[in-house]
């Protein structure tokens, strides 16, 4: 998804530079241990209409790093919506993708949703480094 479409979504309440800024400052508090801060900044730029796939990876890595769970997974079904990662026939993971699917697989398991993790597993371990699927 690009930058550009996110700023056509916002109304042009930011411009493309002020966006990066405050997704910048979003990554900088979250590696320097301001979940909070970084969360609140990622949620109000959801709130002013900023309806980006970087925006909803932001606010789901940071509710996960809450263990948040429930509220995380909600967040990657929304991004699951706007920038679908299962497509047909054989195709390599991102580093992002995976990350995503990890971050499903974990919040299933922490929620109790034993049955559905072991699938995010299956499908996380399938899509791999190889790109491939192996047959079962």
């Amino acid at each position: 998804m690009s930058t550009t479409g996110a700023a056509s979504r916002t109304g042009a309440v930011l411009s493309r530079k002020q966006r990066d800024f405050l997704l910048l400052n979003i990554f900088v508090l979250m590696r320097h241990g301001y979940v909070e801060r970084a969360r609140i900044l990622a949620d109000a730029l959801n709130a002013i209409g900023d309806d980006s796939a970087e925006v909803h990876l932001a606010r789901a890595v940071l509710q996960f790093a809450e263990g948040k769970w429930d509220r995380a997974l909600e967040s990657l079904e929304v991004l699951d919506r706007i920038d679908p990662v299962e497509r047909f026939g054989s195709y390599r993971l991102t580093e992002k993708q995976r990350m995503r699917r990890y971050l499903k697989t974990r919040c299933l398991h922490e929620l109790g949703d034993h049955i559905r993790a072991r699938d995010a597993i299956d499908s996380y371990m399938r899509h791999g480094e190889s790109g491939t699927e192996e047959p079962e």
